[in-house]
Parts: C-alpha cells; structure tokens; sequence
C-alpha cells in the first residue's frame, strides 16, 4: 500500500514542473498606447545609426572600440564566467561519476597484544648477540585496485530540474544584461567622441576670438601711437588679448584630456591627438516609430528583469521539493588485489550498488523558512520588473522632451549668433568712425564668442540626446549570442 502511494506521488509531481511563462499584463502596469510626447520627425531608424554621422573617423573609432575596448572585452569575459556558472549550477541533474586508483601499504605490530619474540621457539644456532629476546614482532600487507564509482540523486519530483532551469534563466538574465552593458557602452564611446569634436570646435573658436582681438588691439595700437587714442582703449585691448590666450590654453587642454580618454577607452597610448576634426555632423540617426509595449521586448534590461523573474519562479518550485523526500544512487564496481599487477584481472572484481532515500522529518524550520525566502525574492523581483519598466518609459519621455526643448534652444541660438554677428560688425564700423567706445567693441565681441560656444554645444547636446534617446529605445543591441 506504501509503495503504491509513494509511485503515486512520483508521478503526480513529475508532471507538476513549475511553467515559468510570464506574461507582463500580470504585474498590472498601465501602458498606454501612445507616448505622451511626439516623436521628432525622422526617417526610420536603420540600425547602423553610426554611418548616418558620415564621419569615417568615428566609424573606425567605434569599429576600434568594439575590438580592442579593455570594457569590451571585460564584459567579453563577464559572459564567459556567467556561461560556466550557469553549467556549474545545473550540473546537479547529471550522475557524478569518478575513476579512483589506490595502493595502500600498512604495517602492524603485536605489541599490544602481549606477544614478543620470547613466545617463539630460537634456533640454537643463533647468537645471542644477533637477536634480541625483547624484540616486537610486526607484519604488513599491500592492496590494490581501480574502480568508477557514481553518485546520482534521482530527480523524481523535478527538484534538480527546476534548479537547472534557474540557472540558465539566470544565464539569459546575465547576457541580456551584458549585452545592454555594451550597447551603453557604445553609446557613451560615441557621446564622448562628440564631445571631443565639441572641444575641438571650442578650440578653433578661441583662436578665432585670439585672431580677432589681435587685430582690435593692433589697430588700437596703431591710432595709440598716432594719438588718436587713448592709453585706456590700448590697455583694454591688450587685457582682451591676453585673457584670449588664457582662454585658448584651456580649450586646448581641454580638448587633450577628452581625447586621452578616447584612446584609453580603445586601448591605446593616450597622446592626446585622436580628434582633430571640429565639425559637428549635421546629419543624425532616425529612431523607429515605436509604442510602448514594443519596449518591453526590444530593451535588453527589461528582458533581462523577465528572465530574472523567470529564475525566481523555479527556484520556488525547487524550494517546494526540498520538502518531499530524496532518492539517492551509489555504485561502486572495480577490483581489489594485494598485487598491483593483478588489479585489472577480473577474477578480483567487486562491486555494489545501493539506494538512499532520505526525508526530511525536522530540521529547525529551516527548509520552510528557506522557501518563504524564495517566495518574497519573487515577489521582489516582480516589483523590479515594475520598477524597471516605468524607469524605461520615464527615460523615453524625457529624451523626447528634451528633443523639443533642444530643437527650440537651437533654433534661438541660431538666430542670436546672426544678430549678434551683426552687431559686432556694427560695432567696429561705429568705433571707427568715432561714434562708440572701445569697450563698446569688445563687449559685442564676447556676446559674440559666448553666443557662438554656446550654440556649438548646442549642436553636440542635440546628438548627445538622440544617442541618449536611441539607446532608451533599445537600439540595435550587439546579440552575446553569436
């Protein structure tokens, strides 16, 4: 009756394996079917959105990153370690079988047991000087032998398979989250390398100020020395000079550190001479006309909060079975001699095979208490898929935000780098014809420079945000698969 009980049980719970599928609408999450900001007007998003700059420096900067990155192959590695313990913990399942060899040499005495050489009978024609009547009579014996032996615990009530799915829904988690790792890592290559040619453009534009108030401050000099002006309009000018040259050192020390940066980050010797180029691409990458719940399957953190949530699900269940008994099998088989030359004859065979079943009858509480355990890391992790969804849709909102506040600072920026382009020339056709001050001239010219500057970072925030954007819609992420 017992055995039909427990057969019965076996198979009621094989078949009760814990089905991991999830569906999002279960963590009740309103997800509405527009965004509530529009999307700018651009062409579909391709894929490749690093060719759209039609930069060939970039290209291979990125191409060069991909390759030789020291966070790039890091994360290369990562996946390797993830992989192997993925097999390490869902090795479980598997029969643990191992190959043993041995020699063992003892030697006894039986001194313990009162004996000596005084019991036996001596030759009489031994000398007493040879042999000591007090002497401790000893023996030794040699075995030998190779055998496999096997452990395995049955998997019955699909304990140690839960566990494997675990870990491997763990291992999905984990390339999910490496791959989303390298896919930011790109993007944040690539911002870093606009904000080089920012620098760059920074630079130029200094040592446009620098030429421009040498030539203020020349033809000052010049009407100084003819008594035309006065020593004050000279000293204004020369302090204009020489706070352009501070200026200009700290654009180019600037523009230095980002491209150390830039060449660390590909793994090369940081010179300081990567970008040269200080023209901010006006061509930008597309983004696709997504919706909402596309997000959930196309971003790879999301993805990998699901496979997380997965891997909870079947560490429940195998907490569950660690309540129900457990079948073990042991094997031995191999030979035993006290030759070493006779271990592989099969006249000295053993062997034995037995069965184990061990039951949990009370252990502190311990395994319920570890299954609750479980319970509420699921539930934890159903709240950081919550969590992590209205993250993502946040950022998308505000990167498309940001794209209309952008679009609007740009467009103002534009306009006041021509205004104020025209009253600078205003200004210098008035000083020279004695209408207005000097310091006049080079007020204008600073509105100038600082209207400029900020209009070129401008231009690069307007990139930055696309990137930024691209990669809160999932991007085209690099697949750790292949």
């Amino acid at each position: 009756m017992m055995f039909k009980i427990f057969a019965l049980s076996v198979i009621i719970f094989s078949s009760c394996y814990n089905k991991a599928s999830f569906k999002v609408e279960d963590l009740g999450v309103s997800i509405p079917e527009s965004w509530s900001t529009s999307f700018p007007k651009t062409e579909e998003f391709t894929g490749n959105w690093w060719l759209i700059f039609q930069d060939t420096l970039l290209i291979k900067y990125l191409d060069d990153f991909n390759k030789n990155s020291p966070d790039v192959l890091n994360l290369l590695q990562n996946q390797k370690v993830a992989k192997n313990n993925a097999t390490i913990s869902s090795s479980s399942i598997f029969p643990q079988i191992n190959f043993t060899s041995r020699v063992d040499t003892n030697v006894q005495n039986l001194s313990g047991f009162g004996f000596t050489s005084t019991l036996f009978p001596q030759d009489s024609n031994s000398s007493q000087d040879n042999f000591d009547n007090d002497e401790v009579l000893s023996f030794g014996n040699t075995s030998a032998g190779i055998g496999l032996n096997l452990q395995w615990e049955v998997d019955i009530w699909g304990r140690l398979l839960n566990a494997r799915k675990a870990a491997y829904k763990n291992y999905d988690a984990m390339l999910h989250d490496l791959a989303y790792l390298r896919f930011s890592t790109e993007i944040r290559a690539a911002q870093l390398y606009f904000r080089g040619i920012e620098s760059a453009a920074q630079y130029k534009l200094s040592q446009e100020s620098y030429e421009s108030l040498v030539t203020i401050r020349d033809l000052v000099k010049d009407r100084y020395d003819k008594g035309l002006r006065s020593s004050l309009d000279y000293r204004l000018a020369e302090t204009s000079v020489s706070t352009a040259i501070v200026s200009m050192e700290n654009r180019k020390t600037q523009l230095r550190t980002i491209n150390r940066d830039l060449e660390i980050l590909i793994g090369e010797y940081p010179e300081g001479k990567l970008i040269k180029n200080n023209k901010i691409p006006k061509f930008m990458p597309g983004i696709s006309k997504s919706f909402p719940a596309s997000l959930i399957q196309k971003r790879p953190d999301i993805k990998s909060l699901i496979y997380k949530l997965e891997s909870q699900n079947y560490k429940v269940a195998e907490s569950k079975r660690n309540l129900l008994p457990g079948l073990y099998l042991n094997s031995n088989v191999g030979t035993s001699a006290q030759s070493i030359k006779n271990i592989i004859d099969r006249d000295y065979g053993i062997w034995n095979v037995g069965f184990n079943v061990t039951a949990p009858i009370f252990n502190g509480n311990k395994l319920r208490s570890a299954l609750e355990i479980e319970k509420a890391l699921y539930e934890k992790s159903k709240q950081e898929l919550v969590k992590g969804i209205l993250r993502a849709f946040s950022e998308v909102e505000q990167r498309l935000e940001m794209t209309e506040s952008l679009e609007i600072q740009f467009n103002a920026l534009k306009s006041a780098v021509n205004q104020s382009q025209d009253a600078y020339d205003l200004s210098k056709e008035r000083y020279d014809s004695g209408i207005t001050s000097l310091e006049s001239v080079l007020n204008s010219q600073r509105q100038l420079n600082n209207i400029k500057s900020q209009y070129i970072t401008i231009q690069r925030a307007v990139i930055d945000n696309r990137l930024s954007l691209i990669l809160a819609l999932g991007g085209d992420v690099i697949n750790f698969k292949n």
